[in-house]
């Protein structure tokens, strides 16, 4: 199936874009663009370590057969495809992911094309994948302690976004690398930006939000405007009054020198004696109302630059609207917890999106169900799961009202709790149960990533090799689904065994990629016939011309024709 899988990138020129890669390293058998190739082949085959490209079960160095079938003339030992890997750099990683795209915009376009041709929602799967490495590993770059496997271990974080058409369907759009000790928060923005560019479809920016925000910022810096003209008032008023009482203490002590009377002396003394007692208190008062108004200033500044920061952030948006005119319904994001923060998913609605996710404190659960009923209305949803509607919850951090439920499973005799959260009207519980609970779909990918590409196993130590890495790994799962309808085409006489096989991008790698077979290339295209002693014994493929791909119409995407680029109609005349 390798073969098949070299023939459906070769015509699909992923393959002539890959050789144009810049890798700085010289050509010495063979070129280093061939062999970032053949890393490509080894993922797609499912090896477990680089080393498995010579010494694995089935040596895909030694192959041939499937070198051709990818455009090189031979494959090189692992140790020259490691120091090429090496030597890639941000150039390198930077222009293969170009290439990718490059390839996957027809893919991804023509999916959300579809689903935006029936009507139905984009539906965007956020995770982050712990990749560990050994705890006392030092070779390793930029690796750091954090949460993963549910414990602290040294190593990385893979943050992906997918796309999910049907119900256990997925594409990738993006992954990125960073060290183990990132927080899935801080991967929200870049995935979601990720996505939008993949799919080249944002929703309607929700601009009416932002204006809430600069009013009540405009009543804060108000406010803290007020209460500092307060303090500097009575600031000058304190200045006043302790420069007349130093003026009045120095007055009656000169006073004191000259021949006075004994009642106007005694008067003095105790004028003085009070001016003095009074003195110490209004220097305390002067500087507590210093230190209050540099507070009070320094807030001012903060809301003043908050406020300035919502109005930039506000043109961006307006600017956003601008130029997508027909925008789709809003799209939805479902992520666990961890990506949710009272900062991250403001943003987040502003940008248009629906959140569908998870209280981040495991003690919100506990307090929403203080304020319920005594005997709230419990609404099984699962087998072992109930759910109670909460309604309107204020998330800390975020001014805009969300719909809140609680959900329970039952684990021997105790109940364990935790928050579901949305954007909206709340629907069914146990629809929400059911759609919250679908993305599972982006767990299995990672389960796949893992089981079948093998990309907890690091096969570079260097942060290019790595990225490299997650690109191919996130390309193979993407390429294993999206070329079965060929695949299938290809098929003479699919049995029922090999039906099942081209419908498991598990079983397409595992199992028929490293399957032997006779190949031969005919008048017809090249022909596939797998060995009789493999797991698809006589399953036949003609490997012929991809088919066409229809170009997307363009749905909630501006387009605009000038009228001085159009084409005059042409005049018909009689050819003689």
């Amino acid at each position: 199936m390798l073969v098949a899988f070299g023939e459906f990138l070769f015509q699909h020129r992923l393959l002539e874009r890959l050789r144009q890669v810049p890798v700085s390293q010289k050509t010495h058998d063979y070129t280093p663009q061939d062999k970032l190739i053949e890393f490509l082949v080894g993922i797609m085959s499912g090896v477990e370590h680089l080393q498995d490209l010579n010494y694995g079960p089935r040596p895909l160095a030694k192959d041939a057969t499937v070198a051709q079938a990818w455009g090189v003339e031979h494959l090189a030992h692992f140790t020259t495809v490691g120091r090429t890997l090496a030597a890639c750099d941000e150039q390198t990683v930077a222009a293969a992911e170009a290439a990718i795209n490059v390839f996957s915009r027809p893919f991804v376009e023509t999916i959300v094309h579809e689903l935006l041709r029936r009507g139905q929602p984009l539906i965007y799967d956020l995770d982050l994948m712990g990749q560990p490495v050994s705890s006392t590993s030092a070779t390793y770059p930029e690796a750091a302690f954090g949460w993963m496997n549910d414990q602290v271990r040294l190593g990385y974080q893979l943050a992906r976004v997918s796309l999910s058409p049907r119900a256990g369907e997925r594409v990738w759009l993006a992954g990125f690398h960073h060290p183990g000790n990132r927080l899935s928060s801080d991967c929200l923005r870049e995935l979601i930006s990720a996505a939008e560019a993949q799919t080249g479809v944002r929703p309607r920016r929700r601009v009416e939000l932002v204006r809430q925000r600069i009013e009540q910022q405009q009543t804060a810096v108000a406010r803290w405007q007020c209460l500092a003209q307060q303090q500097q008032t009575r600031r000058d008023q304190l200045r006043v009054t302790h420069t007349r009482l130093i003026g009045q203490v120095y007055h009656a002590e000169q006073v004191q020198k000259e021949p006075i009377s004994r009642a106007k002396q005694a008067r003095l003394r105790q004028q003085l004696k009070g001016w003095r007692k009074r003195l110490p208190k209004v220097v305390a008062q002067l500087a507590k109302c210093e230190r209050l108004l540099a507070t009070h200033q320094a807030s001012v500044q903060a809301h003043e630059t908050r406020l300035s920061d919502l109005r930039a952030w506000l043109a961006q948006l307006e600017a956003d609207n601008q130029a997508n005119p027909n925008p789709p319904d809003p799209v939805e994001v479902r992520m666990d917890a961890g990506f949710t923060s009272g900062e991250h998913l403001t943003w987040l609605l502003e940008m248009g999106y629906l959140p569908n996710t998870k209280a981040h404190n495991g003690q919100t659960a506990t307090a929403l169900l203080a304020h319920l009923p005594r005997r709230p209305d419990w609404q099984k949803v699962g087998e072992n799961a109930e759910m109670v509607l909460v309604g309107e919850y204020q998330m800390h951090d975020c001014p805009y009202p969300l719909t809140a439920a609680i959900e329970r499973f039952k684990v021997g005799r105790a109940f364990k709790y935790a928050t579901l959260v949305r954007y909206g009207p709340a629907p069914k519980l146990v629809e929400w149960f059911a759609h919250y609970n679908a993305r599972q779909t982006i767990e299995a990918g990672n389960k796949e990533m893992k089981g079948t590409f093998h990309v907890q196993h690091l096969m570079s130590r260097t942060p290019a090799g790595i990225r490299l890495q997650v690109l191919f790994t996130g390309l193979a799962a993407n390429v294993v689904r999206w070329c079965q309808p060929w695949l299938k085409a290809c098929a003479a006489a699919p049995t029922p065994n090999v039906t099942r096989t081209l419908n498991s991008p598990k079983a397409l790698v595992r199992v028929a990629a490293n399957s032997a077979a006779l190949v031969q290339q005919t008048d017809h295209g090249t022909f596939v016939l797998f060995s009789p002693t493999s797991a698809l014994p006589g399953a036949a493929f003609t490997l012929r011309g991809v088919p066409a791909i229809q170009l997307p119409l363009g749905f909630q995407r501006p387009c605009k024709i000038p009228s001085d680029s159009t084409n005059r109609a042409l005049n018909a005349h009689y050819l003689r």
